[in-house]
């Protein structure tokens, strides 16, 4: 029988050039046309497959043995690249301006195409049907949430994703039980107060010297409205107002993140941004309209799916570690709320670098030596799926 190994080598040289191939052209949320086409075009010819495309506007969802009637497990990548400058140089980089797969998107898909291809070929062995969700706008774009509105999960009992994780070396998966990555929602607030010329103050009521109050107040939330063995970031990432420097704004307006790693924190954090806002800008004779945006939620990874992914590992010869919580936010979570789920880190730094570019820089690139590991750890969690998974993801 060959072995798992030998089958992901036989499907390399066609999936690196796959890679590169995405992401040369990288896409953004909900724009991934191309590269769903490109997956679609991988798996053609492969018996026992049903293929769904524009699922979630552009998303892909592949089932391999749909007609079996044992618990479904299904495995999950995202598509979508970054409004990043490419910088790294590579003879793949981005031909796109303005445009590059800095979060290793282009590797996570690449990572389950192959999959799909090994476990197809395994196919009478796998007691059991497997869906893959080729996944659109995850930066941002709420693409999990609309893949699961749109039937992604039905009849799927648990689900397993993975990250490249530049911070791990190769060979390293990273594993967390319970909250992993935060929530992230946005937030506007805009305050509104008197114009008047900058010479005469006392004629308006200034909203910048407001806007500073409250951005510096709602470092509190944090500080002294949060437990401190929990965790809260609030951001202030964008002030817009004024005109000219000889008048004082009639309005200003600041923009930001919440992240948090309890679900009522999050709902707190929520509340005091609404209070500290208005309650400032009341105190100083203005008014502060506050929005808030629900994004992600906290990406919390199921107990059980977590620690047959732990024992799965070494099936993949890679090392599981353990690695603390991740203020990033990630829409995994969307599929985590609904079902059993796990979340892993795979390492892709190279081995003997003590360093490498960080997820959304510039100079990011999912290594192609990382791929096989990332295939291997997909195939694995499913062969032992049926065998191996307690009962409280197999039903």
């Amino acid at each position: 029988m060959t072995s798992v190994d030998d089958l992901i080598k036989t499907q390399m040289p066609d999936l690196i050039r796959l890679r590169h191939e995405i992401h040369q052209h990288p896409e953004l949320g909900y724009e991934e046309h191309g590269t769903a086409q490109r997956v679609v075009d991988a798996l053609a010819g492969i018996d026992d497959l049903d293929i769904r495309t524009g699922v979630a506007q552009t998303g892909v969802v592949v089932t391999l043995g749909a007609d079996k009637k044992a618990p479904m497990v299904a495995l999950r990548a995202d598509m979508d690249a970054l409004a990043i400058q490419e910088t790294s140089g590579l003879p793949y980089a981005s031909s796109v301006p303005g445009k590059m797969h800095a979060c290793g998107h282009d590797g996570h898909t690449t990572c389950l195409v192959g999959a799909v291809k090994v476990l197809a070929m395994m196919g009478d062995q796998l007691p059991g049907p497997v869906r893959f969700l080729f996944q659109p706008a995850e930066e941002g774009g709420g693409g999990g949430g609309r893949m699961c509105e749109e039937g992604a999960l039905e009849d799927v009992r648990a689900i397993f994703g993975l990250h490249g994780w530049p911070y791990l070396s190769q060979g390293e998966l990273g594993v967390r039980t319970g909250p992993f990555l935060a929530s992230s929602d946005r937030f506007c607030i805009v305050i509104e107060g008197q114009g008047a010329h900058a010479a005469f103050p006392h004629q308006g009521v200034d909203p910048i010297p407001i806007a500073a109050q409250i951005v510096l107040a709602l470092q509190t939330i944090a500080s002294r409205h949060t437990d401190p063995l929990d965790a809260v970031v609030v951001t202030v990432a964008q002030m817009h107002g004024g005109t000219a420097d000889n008048i004082i704004s009639a309005s200003i307006e600041l923009r930001g993140t919440l992240r948090s790693l309890q679900a009522t924190t999050r709902t707190a954090a929520m509340h005091h941004i609404k209070q500290i806002a208005e309650g400032i800008a009341t105190a100083n004779g203005a008014r502060a309209e506050v929005t808030i945006t629900k994004g992600t939620p906290v990406l919390s990874n199921d107990p059980a799916a977590t620690q047959f992914g732990f024992e799965t590992a070494a099936a993949a010869t890679l090392t599981p570690v353990d690695i603390d919580p991740v203020m990033g936010g990630e829409d995994f979570a969307f599929y985590a709320e609904r079902i059993p789920a796990a979340f892993f880190a795979l390492g892709v730094r190279p081995p003997g670098r003590d360093a490498y570019p960080a997820l959304h820089q510039p100079d990011y690139d999912f290594p192609d030596d990382a791929i096989a590991a990332g295939v291997a750890l997909h195939v694995q969690l499913v062969r032992r799926f049926w065998s191996d998974a307690p009962t409280a993801l197999t039903g």
